[in-house]
């Protein structure tokens, strides 16, 4: 996600954050400050957002669990998206996925509840989530009572890009087909969406009628990415792979193949063992460019390549919505295709995409959506 900094990793997934979330940290330092002044509001703040990074750990978790890769986190000021390689479509999958992350803030409220009561009785007072904006260990704590169970509720709303409509959608899934399950998700959103629009503007609610109109415009972005799919899988390798691709040997160098980059000899270079016409690695055309602009010449494909074992691979049979998936997974743009032992090609993720453009000529839809992204 561009405009984002990197601030580490957490189970091995980057953790980022948008430059526009300094603002909500200014705005919450005064918003939420009251008596105690500005440092009480940011720590505060700060607290929201842990508790929504932890929201979108437990979905990041959960995936990992089923072996689908998590690209990153990213905290916005509207709140944070952990951004899956693949969508999982078992339902079951799907459905643990999705509570993963409201599951962690009831955890975290059914933590935070005993506290916010015993301190409550030590100070001779009783539990009130008006209790929040007071400065001191008692106010932050139901604060995060009152956020926790705020996340959980908010998120489990059935409508597309919340938790809740995943959840939905899995619920269908364990009795319908993915797409079908997904066409009534998408319109319980839409419906939830315009009559929640509808209602702020009735009432003055003017930020929750934008609310309305993002979740109505990400069901209908959830529907043509699972359209998208729909017509991949109706592909296969075999009648949608470009065979153009060039075979090096090993020991070629920067400057024997540098007039077929420029040339735009297809996009990338398998490197073929010369005895046994094996697979050994794949050399990308930007790699070759690379190596011209530092005076590479003598560079050899051997030292160049992404070995074949880094290299994902599929079937003349494979259909092109698994060719995105294992791309996904591997986090590579070229796959070598094989029939039985014997290697054919490669395709890459731009010939994924110009068959789903031809194919979506037909068919109404303007984009493809490569992940899957949960936000909290």
């Amino acid at each position: 996600m561009g405009w984002s900094i990197k601030l580490g990793r957490i189970f091995g997934i980057h953790i980022k954050v948008h430059l526009t979330f300094f603002l909500i940290l200014v705005w919450g330092a005064f918003s939420y400050g009251g008596s105690a002044g500005p440092l009480y509001g940011l720590i505060v703040t700060l607290a929201l957002f842990t508790l929504v990074l932890l929201h979108e750990l437990g979905h990041s978790l959960a995936a990992k669990g089923y072996g689908i890769p998590v690209n990153d986190i990213t905290l916005l000021p509207i709140g944070g998206v952990a951004r899956l390689a693949r969508m999982p479509e078992k339902p079951i999958q799907e459905l643990v996925v999705a509570l993963a992350g409201p599951a962690v803030n009831v955890i975290l409220a059914a933590i935070a509840l005993p506290l916010v009561l015993g301190l409550g009785v030590a100070q001779g007072g009783t539990l009130s989530l008006r209790l929040w904006p007071q400065p001191g260990w008692l106010g932050l704590l139901t604060f995060l009572l009152s956020a926790n169970l705020s996340l959980a509720a908010f998120n489990l709303i059935p409508a597309f890009p919340m938790d809740g409509g995943r959840v939905f959608r899995a619920l269908l899934g364990l009795f319908l087909d993915f797409q079908r399950a997904t066409r009534i998700a998408v319109t319980l959103g839409r419906v939830l969406a315009v009559g929640l629009g509808v209602f702020g503007l009735l009432n003055g609610q003017f930020f929750m009628a934008i609310i309305a109109l993002f979740i109505f415009n990400a069901s209908g972005q959830e529907g043509q990415a699972v359209a998208a799919r729909g017509l991949l899988r109706q592909v296969a390798v075999g009648q949608s792979w470009s065979r153009n691709t060039a075979a090096l040997p090993p020991y070629a160098t920067v400057g024997q193949v540098a007039s077929m980059a420029m040339s735009g000899y297809g996009s990338d270079f398998a490197v073929l063992d010369p005895q046994s016409r094996q697979l050994l690695g794949v050399v990308q055309r930007a790699d070759v460019a690379r190596a011209l602009r530092l005076g590479q010449w003598q560079r050899s494909m051997a030292e160049l390549m992404r070995p074949v074992q880094n290299v994902p691979s599929v079937t003349l049979h494979t259909n092109l919505a698994e060719v995105q998936d294992k791309l996904a997974d591997a986090s590579s743009r070229i796959a070598a295709v094989y029939d039985g032992p014997f290697f054919q090609g490669l395709i890459s993720l731009e010939d994924v995409q110009r068959a789903f453009q031809f194919l979506a000529r037909g068919g109404g839809y303007t984009g493809q959506r490569l992940g899957w992204e949960t936000s909290g």
